[in-house]
């Protein structure tokens, strides 16, 4: 009987043991990132998630610029918003969900890229890798900005008037979040103010005959046309019936059919679209 005793000791004292090491091993899982609790979540909208990113592009986002220096001093709502683009897996949202979301990660990522180095940043150009190297959580995933936009793009050519680069060429900054229930509206909106800019979007000289365009056109001019990319740059016919047919001037766009002119691509300015 004693020796049954001293068996049963030393067996409940091995278990505490173990018990004490796996939940010691499960603690630093969890501080290092490693632990089995997934990294994003499931989202059936976005709506309640933009809330946040919403909130700030109201107070430093209107009129197409950024106020970074107000939104330097005043980021939880930034912070709050791509929190949730972290967590927040783009596969689990509906289409028109996930469109909105991935605009607003571009966007709201953009900005935390320039805050980052705010004030000292006078372009994006000036910042290495800054589209193509620099990476940002995205539902788990680590994405640069090039690939958020891309996968954006897939989705529907007119994303190019709604990401915004943080440069003064570059289509003004909605002063709202996109959200699915309204994202085709507000994609629409975003392409007939971005065509309607002059200074930007689009300009006519109609004693030259010139139809000057956004370089945006030239630089992706596959995505307007349904080709690859230099094939459509001598294809300017394939971008001008996208533009007719986007441009939202029904006037404009009727003289542009009419009189075929020529295509030329305005220079573009890479300058902080600083407020």
């Amino acid at each position: 009987m004693k020796s049954w005793i001293i068996v049963s000791a030393v067996a409940v004292a091995v278990l505490a043991v173990a018990g004490c090491e796996a939940e010691g091993m499960a603690a630093g899982a969890k501080k290092s990132g490693q632990g089995s609790a997934p990294e994003t979540v499931q989202g059936s909208g976005t709506e309640g998630g933009t809330a946040a990113w919403d909130r700030a592009l109201h107070r430093y986002g209107a009129r197409g610029g950024v106020d970074y220096g107000g939104l330097r001093e005043d980021r939880d709502d930034l912070e709050e918003f791509l929190l949730y683009v972290a967590r927040t897996s783009p596969g689990s949202l509906a289409d028109d969900d996930r469109l909105a979301f991935l605009v607003n990660a571009y966007n709201a990522n953009v900005v935390k890229a320039v805050l980052d180095r705010y004030p000292g940043i006078r372009s994006v150009k000036d910042v290495g890798g800054f589209f193509d190297k620099q990476t940002f959580r995205v539902g788990g995933e680590a994405m640069t900005l090039d690939e958020i936009e891309a996968a954006a793009r897939k989705m529907d050519v007119r994303v190019h008037f709604a990401v915004v680069c943080a440069s003064t060429s570059c289509p003004d900054l909605r002063g709202e979040a996109y959200v699915g229930a309204r994202v085709d509206e507000q994609l629409r909106d975003q392409t007939h103010r971005f065509l309607a800019d002059p200074s930007k979007g689009l300009r006519y000289d109609a004693a030259a005959n010139d139809l000057w365009l956004s370089s945006i056109f030239k630089w992706y001019a596959g995505d307007f046309t349904g080709g690859s990319t230099i094939v459509a740059f001598f294809s300017r016919g394939g971008i001008q019936d996208w533009v007719i047919e986007h441009v939202g001037d029904e006037t404009l766009a009727a003289t542009l059919k009419q009189r075929d002119p020529s295509i030329k691509y305005m220079d573009y300015d890479w300058s902080l679209n600083d407020r």
